[in-house]
């Protein structure tokens, strides 16, 4: 059995969220913490308030040791080398899916 960590749609009730800070994007970096596993997943958030459903977020698991090191600026690049992770939000027309690699934040 799979964690509801592991499966869209996520709900932050089943997450501790610790904020990191805004990248040179001026995007949310945030690391959840998953309330019934443990887990730790990076999560990445941007939205262009000036165009229509522009919102989107990125959400890939991450180790205990790039948790300790990461600042909002490693944020996109830790993402885009992870071999999957989560996406969604208005621009993806998603509540959130599972996206293997090569993974481009744009």
């Amino acid at each position: 059995m799979t964690c509801r960590c592991q499966q869209p749609p996520f709900r932050y009730q089943d997450f501790e969220r610790a904020q990191i800070g805004a990248d040179a994007f001026n995007a949310d970096v945030s690391i959840d913490t998953c309330k019934a596993c443990g887990a730790l997943w990076l999560v990445y958030r941007i939205e262009e308030e000036h165009y229509a459903k522009s919102g989107r977020w990125w959400r890939v698991p991450i180790s205990a040791a790039d948790r300790k090191a990461l600042e909002a600026d490693d944020a996109r690049a830790l993402i885009e080398r992870s071999g999957w992770c989560f996406v969604g939000g208005s621009f993806h027309n998603s509540t959130g899916y599972r996206q293997d690699g090569p993974i481009v934040v744009r």
